[in-house]
């Protein structure tokens, strides 16, 4: 493989609904059984209200009721357990248990696609400047002022030197995933934290300043929070648009040969 296409990854394909079959068969492939199985008991997880914890059915009620052979019912499990929708628990008592709907996971497979495309840290980080700042002027025009104030209410009087770091470090964090969650759009609350897992894995959890760098993002924090509590969406915006950017020159200063990095997998 040649530096340059290492550099400027493979090409992204789009298609059209409209593209003739021939042409897409060329660049997509029908679903496995394995797959279907796999999307069938998603949907039924959906449509009978499971929860976090709660068992699915013993294996010989799925292969029942999903007409499939023992492997592609193991492998459409397996499937679920990788993107981390379910867990298979070993031993007597065992079996597939139904996962918290963890973003992470999201963000582990989008970084293989954004690696393989060629992406960047600096692209990644345009597109937190892009996603958040609009999501918290969402947030800011939410007319429960209650919601917002109990939703926040940790993040007004933060004093980081009451707190261990690794504390601090997931509280900070956490700010964000609250303000994806009060948007109500449960699409771009997973696709903002995806990108909001990659920014904590990958750089934020790199060589920081500790108390002082932590102590400015709380206060950085407090402010976006009194905005959008506040019903302010364009201070919020601009709030959180200036923080964002404040993080990534930090980065930029610290590790200047990294921002221009392809995205690595999680």
């Amino acid at each position: 493989m040649t530096r340059e296409l290492a550099r400027t990854g493979l090409p992204i394909i789009y298609n059209p609904g409209e593209m003739h079959s021939s042409a897409r068969s060329e660049t997509t492939r029908a679903p496995k059984a394995s797959e279907t199985t796999a999307a069938a008991i998603v949907s039924d997880i959906v449509s009978l209200g499971l929860r976090r914890g709660d068992r699915l059915p013993a294996e010989s009620d799925m292969l029942a009721n999903y007409s499939v052979s023992r492997e592609t019912l193991r492998e459409a499990l397996r499937i679920l357990e990788v993107q981390g929708l379910i867990t298979l628990k070993r031993g007597p008592g065992g079996g597939p248990f139904v996962s918290a709907l963890n973003a992470s996971y999201l963000a582990r497979t989008a970084t293989l696609y954004f690696h393989l495309a060629g992406a960047t840290y600096d692209e990644v980080f345009d597109t937190w400047k892009i996603l958040e700042p609009q999501l918290s002027a969402k947030v800011a025009r939410l007319e429960d002022r209650r919601l917002k104030e109990a939703a926040f209410a940790r993040f007004l009087d933060y004093d980081v030197e009451e707190h261990e770091e690794s504390e601090i470090f997931s509280d900070l964090n956490n700010f964000h995933a609250v303000i994806a969650e009060l948007s109500g759009n449960r699409v771009l609350t997973l696709l903002t934290q995806a990108i909001d897992h990659i920014v904590v894995e990958h750089v934020l959890g790199t060589g920081r300043d500790t108390i002082p760098e932590d102590d400015a993002m709380s206060h950085d924090h407090a402010d976006i929070a009194k905005a959008i509590i506040a019903g302010r969406p364009r201070k919020a915006e601009t709030l959180m648009h200036d923080h964002i950017s404040e993080v990534v020159e930090r980065f930029r200063e610290r590790h200047p040969e990294r921002s221009d990095e392809l995205v690595q997998w999680m």
